[in-house]
């Protein structure tokens, strides 16, 4: 069988997960010296009070030992084979610790880790196509042609509110952050093609400005059509999040609209009110 596994980066719990047909592993995130596993021990709305309250906040991705006990259990049969889908290499290091927890089994040839160079709406697709494609028989090699080929077709952005909580994340100094957050300054930044950073695509002092820029930004990768999705993800904003989908939805009437709340590790660093703007095509 082909066990495919992810993590929480898709907008997935555990339990989601498993009765998707795949397998979720948590990320975590830390708060005020304690550490809490995405869905399982915090909420997106938890996860807001507490960065509304100004608690010190960071995140981790899986311990590699714990992705090895995964893999040693899922290759239980001769027969058996995994697909990890990792967050882009570059933004996490997720796709590092795979590789590793996959060297330290006693197969890795059986182990396949992905980097989807995408993550949150798209990987989310990556995965629930990966699940589909295994349900119809497909090899690893057919669905990494497909994968593959979606990733190239992966534009995404996100606007935060407050800046101090990317200049903590080490993206902007935290000079412009306070400027920026004195003018009301909504910035806007764009995943780069590789996957392996972000960078400033403008700024806007109005949401409606933030969704002018990420249409334009949609429309230099080729622009959307009907089987394009865009995802927005809100943290813990849905007023701004139902806000795009309306103005969007004007846009491209033909596409399909998916809404879903950040995951808390998200919202380390785009903290409450950030709002993600992705699209992919379903291939």
């Amino acid at each position: 069988m082909l066990h495919i596994v992810s993590d929480s980066s898709t907008l997935y719990s555990p339990e989601e997960a498993r009765r998707a047909g795949f397998h979720c592993v948590p990320l975590s995130v830390c708060i005020d010296g304690s550490t809490f596993r995405d869905y399982e021990q915090i909420t997106p709305k938890e996860m807001a009070d507490c960065c509304r309250r100004q608690a010190a906040v960071s995140s981790s991705q899986p311990a590699v030992g714990e992705k090895a006990d995964l893999y040693a259990r899922l290759l239980t049969d001769p027969g058996d084979e995994i697909l990890d889908i990792t967050i882009a290499d570059g933004l996490s290091g997720t796709f590092a610790t795979a590789c590793m927890a996959r060297d330290l089994t006693k197969d890795p040839a059986r182990i396949t880790v992905f980097n989807s160079r995408a993550l949150g709406g798209p990987q989310r697709l990556m995965v629930e196509t990966a699940v589909r494609l295994r349900d119809e028989g497909k090899t690893v090699a057919e669905i990494l042609l497909v994968l593959s080929a979606m990733a190239q077709t992966d534009v995404s952005m996100v606007a935060v509110p407050d800046l101090g909580f990317l200049a903590r994340g080490g993206r902007i100094p935290k000079g412009m952050a306070a400027a920026g957050s004195l003018l009301k300054l909504l910035p806007v930044v764009i995943r780069r093609r590789d996957g392996k950073a972000l960078d400033t695509l403008g700024v806007s002092r109005t949401w409606k400005g933030v969704f002018q820029k990420a249409r334009a930004a949609f429309e230099q990768e080729g622009g959307l059509d009907a089987s394009s999705i865009l995802y927005i993800l809100h943290g813990d904003c849905p007023g701004t999040a139902e806000k795009a989908r309306d103005w969007f939805r004007a846009q491209y009437p033909d596409i399909e609209i998916v809404v879903l709340d950040l995951c808390p590790m998200f919202m380390v660093h785009g903290g409450p009110g950030c709002l993600a703007l992705e699209t992919v095509k379903k291939l």
